[in-house]
This record gives structure tokens, sequence and C-alpha cells, in this order.
């Protein structure tokens, strides 16, 4: 009894955490989450980069050269400074633009994988924190079951000590108690390995205990289908990639068309004027037209390339949204089922007890014997495990449900 004593004083000396707090922990602490956080702040810098392509561009470019000698002759300048200060500006540039374009679809779509990557680690952390609730109600109802067969020892070894009972009795008792010992110690070993993943999982470190108790969670029947459609995220994340690989396309497609930019400098140098050295500068204005009549067909492969691509994002949004839907009607049948069985483990428990109780009575009074104790108690200590691991998995089919339609 000890060993359950200990078990539940631990529960007192560690913080409680609810499963809002755990997700919220997780969420807080998950990698993949955090690296997601950055790869949406380095897409915010690269519109940044990419709308520097319309703003004017200003440089300033400095000489100065010292000839000796026999190598200033003529109209060379002994000293000869240049100097350039140019302003461009971009007025039209079709693949600077649908490069911006192309670089907020980019950060839409990260700002979907981020939300996914938090829809799987929510999922994650409720298979947990169920499984940990269930584990912990294994345990006490084998801590239970362990006070139950020390009582039973100690009326049986009164019972031999008074010549009522044999040996064999006294024998089977003991047995029975160690054996409760044993699975005891195994279901505690379990759950503690449980939680020690859980921690891990939601970046927490100290002692900590699971808070709330394993029940049936409620469920409400909607167009779950149509839900899924518009609300997964994983189907949001692949519609996402097919607009940007639309986009790559016409990103492509922009290199067929000219750019024009207007420019203005202002510029000067040294030069040798009637024998004397002086700095000549001036203004200049202009525009270019840039266009590239042939490039030897790489535009035409890069368009057809980005296509390809675009195809098979078609492809891998139309097999996923199949998947989805696939799993949401496998989900949806063993909800159905789950409930199901639920109903008929709650009669099974309820005869399983009465029958131990029976059992118990009759061994007390010396009408039953010991072996119909030990099957009344296995039958009850499985109809109850069975309708506790019935709760868990039915309270993480309606997680994935939720997964799959959120």
């Amino acid at each position: 009894m000890r060993y359950i004593i200990l078990f539940f004083l631990s529960f007192s000396l560690s913080f409680s955490l609810t499963l809002e707090e755990s997700l919220n922990l997780a969420v807080k602490n998950n990698i993949s989450a955090k690296l997601s956080l950055l790869d949406i702040k380095k897409l915010e810098e690269k519109i940044k980069e990419a709308k520097a392509g319309i703003l004017p561009q200003l440089t300033l470019s400095y000489g100065y050269t010292r000839f000796e000698g026999d190598l200033a002759f003529g109209f060379t300048p002994k000293n000869r400074q240049n100097y350039i200060l140019e302003l461009n500006q971009t007025i039209f540039n079709k693949a600077i633009f649908e490069a911006i374009g192309l670089s907020k679809d980019q950060l839409e779509l990260q700002k979907l994988i981020y939300e996914d990557v938090i829809k799987e680690v929510e999922f994650q952390t409720r298979q947990f924190f169920y499984a940990l609730l269930y584990k912990r109600e294994v345990v006490k109802l084998l801590g239970e079951t362990l006070s139950f067969w020390e009582e039973n020892y100690r009326q049986v070894e009164e019972k031999y000590k008074a010549g009522i009972l044999p040996k064999v009795e006294l024998v089977r008792a003991r047995a029975e108690r160690e054996r409760a010992r044993a699975e005891l110690e195994k279901a505690i070993g379990d759950y503690k390995k449980s939680l020690e993943e859980f921690k891990k999982f939601i970046g927490y470190e100290g002692p900590l205990e699971p808070k709330g108790e394993l029940k049936l969670l409620e469920y409400k029947d909607k167009e779950y289908e149509r839900e899924l459609l518009e609300k997964n995220s994983r189907i949001k994340v692949a519609r996402k990639r097919l607009e940007v690989a639309k986009r790559l396309v016409e990103v492509q497609k922009a290199q067929y068309y000219p750019t024009i930019e207007a420019f203005a400098t202002y510029q000067g140098s040294t030069s040798r004027i009637g024998g004397n050295e002086k700095l000549v500068d001036g203004y200049t204005f202009g525009a270019r037209l840039n266009y590239r009549i042939f490039d030897g067909f790489a535009r035409e492969s890069k368009i057809a390339q980005s296509k390809i691509d675009m195809l098979k994002e078609m492809e891998n949004l139309k097999d996923l949204e199949r998947e989805e839907l696939k799993e949401l009607k496998k989900t949806l049948i063993d909800i159905e089922s789950l409930r199901a069985q639920i109903k008929a483990s709650e009669l099974s428990v309820e005869a399983s007890k009465e029958s131990l109780r029976l059992s118990t009575e009759r061994y007390r009074y010396n009408i039953a014997t010991q072996l119909e104790v030990l099957d009344a108690m296995g039958n009850y200590n499985r109809a109850l495990m069975e309708y506790y691991n019935l709760i868990f998995l039915y309270n993480v089919a309606l997680s994935k449900l939720e997964r799959l339609t959120h």
C-alpha cells in the first residue's frame, strides 16, 4: 500500500497543469513553431528586398590617379580625379512587380504553415495529456486492487491460523497480493516514463502532474466534410502552394517584357585646359529601354519548368483532399463505434462490480472459494481498464476530428 501512497503523495508536491496550459506551453516551446516564426520574419524582410527594386537607386563613385614623370604628357593632367553621382529610377519592370507579389504569397504560405504546425502540436499535446490521464486511472485502479488483495491476505491469514483454511489458500492469497503489487509498480513506471516524454514535448522542467480527470468529451454532429474542405490547415497550405506555383509561372513570363528606367547623373573629372588642370563637371539625364530579344530559349524552358511544378502542386492538392476526406470518414466511423463500445462497457463494469461484491461476500462466509473471488476481481479489472481505454481512444478520436476540421 505504501507504493500507491507515495505515488499520490507526489501529486500534491507537483505543479498541476491543465490541458489549456499544456497547449500554451507546447506552442510556445515547440522548435518547429519557433523555426516557422523565424521563417515568417525572414519573408517579411524578403518583401522589403523585392520592393527595393522599384525605389530610386543612388550610387556614388570616386577615383584619384597620380601620373609621375613621362607618363603625364600632352593633355594628361598629372593629378587626375573623377567622380560620378548617379540616380536610377525604374519606370516599368514587370518582373519586379511579380517578384513583390510572389514574396507576399510566400509570406501568406509561411503563415499558413505556421498555423498548421500549431494545429499539429496541439493535437499531439492532447494525445499526450489524455494518455497521462488514462494511465493515471490505471494506477488508481491497480492501487485499489492491491488494497483489496492486501485485505484479502489478512483475512486468509487469520482463517489459516484459526485452522479454517488450508495452507494452499494462504499461499495463493500471498501470490495474488505480490502479483498486484508488481502490476502496480509496472503501471507507475509506465506513467512516469510517459510523463517525462510529455514534459520534454511541452518544454517543461521540474515536477509536474496533469490536472483533470479522464472523462468523455462532448461530441457535436456537424457538416464535417464541408468544414474540412474550408478549414483544414493542411489543405489551406496545399492550396497556397498552388497559388505560389502559379505566381512563379507569371514571374518567368515577366522576363519577356521590356524594362524602362530613367537616370540622372552628376559627374566630373580633371582635364588639362589651356595648359592648366581644371575640374570639369556637369549633369546628364536620360532613359533606358532594355529588351532581350533572344536568349537561346532559356525563358521558354523556365516557363515550362514552372508550369510543370504548378501541375505537380495541383495533383498534390487533389490527393491531399482525397486523403483528408478518407481520414475524416474513418474517424467518424471510429467515433460512432467507440460510443457504442463505451455504452456496452459501462454495463460490463456494472455487472462485473456486482459480481465481485457477491463473490467477496460469499467468500467471507466460506460459501465461495478464493478462485471465484480471483476470477471476479480479474473480470472487474479488465472491464474497468477496457472502459478507461475506450474513453481515452474516444477523446483522441475527437481530437483528431478537430485536427481535420480546423
